[in-house]
């Protein structure tokens, strides 16, 4: 494994000793210099596509770079197989990750569908009836509009591309702010989901006290649904708080 630590302790030291601040670093290589004290503190690598460049800027080798230290003749050709073991294993545990990810994925639709459809033959009503497009909007609405209010929605928007986006150098200095700014969409999306469904509660309400019964189960369904969509919605961007959250 990689010693992150090491290596951003190295590149600190040998910008200290080529005069360079993280800022005159950083406009060498092209990031921000949030960037630079982001690798100097051990929690992220630079990225493959500037590791030359930063190499040239430092006056070492990438060898160099991922030892996290001065290599001599004598011990570079050991550290150089140590580091394509090292990196051949990072990669293999990457891709089992992405294989857990994608099998649990699969696994989680799968069910959620039988789930589904087991639920629609017992009651023997349509999966139609499961799904109420304003509710649904009505929730969204409720969520932006308290990102909104709480300035989170340009960290909203960003997250999504430090979790999508292949060049993250110049964003990964924000990843704290995204994290916290989808924890706070979870919750908004939980409360647009229970004011909406407050507000369906209350039709409910003056329906039974109009006795207009017929048309009181499809209201109370809709008041329900509301709340389940809120849930939903924060379920969905668990995975992505998660994400960014291993990001530092």
């Amino acid at each position: 494994m990689l010693d992150l630590i090491k290596i951003g302790s190295f590149i600190s030291n040998v910008r200290k000793e080529q005069g360079l601040t993280q800022k005159q670093l950083a406009e060498r290589v092209g990031v921000s210099d949030k960037a630079v004290s982001r690798w100097e503190t051990g929690k992220g690598l630079p990225d493959t596509s500037i590791m030359s460049d930063l190499c040239e800027a430092l006056g070492i080798n990438i060898n160099e770079l991922l030892s996290g230290e001065r290599l001599d003749a004598d011990t570079y050709s050991g550290k150089a197989e140590k580091l394509m073991v090292d990196l051949v294993r990072d990669a293999q545990k990457n891709r089992n990750e992405r294989k857990s990810v994608i099998i649990g994925l699969l696994l989680g639709v799968v069910f959620l569908i039988v789930g589904l459809l087991f639920i629609a033959f017992v009651s023997g009503s349509s999966l139609v009836y499961y799904l109420d497009t304003p509710s649904f909007i009505i929730v969204i609405a409720f969520q932006f509009i308290l990102l909104g209010a709480g300035g989170q929605m340009h960290s909203f928007i960003l997250a999504f591309k430090l979790i999508f986006s292949k060049h993250k150098e110049d964003l990964i200095s924000e990843v704290e702010q995204c994290e916290y700014a989808i924890k706070y969409a979870r919750r908004a999306a939980i409360l647009g989901g229970i004011l909406s469904s407050i507000m369906g509660f209350v039709t409910v309400f003056a329906i039974v006290f109009r006795e207009a019964y017929d048309v009181l189960g499809p209201n109370l369904a809709v008041a329900v649904l509301s709340l389940f969509y809120g849930l939903l919605i924060s379920i969905i961007l668990m995975p992505i708080q998660g994400r960014l959250h291993k990001m530092y």
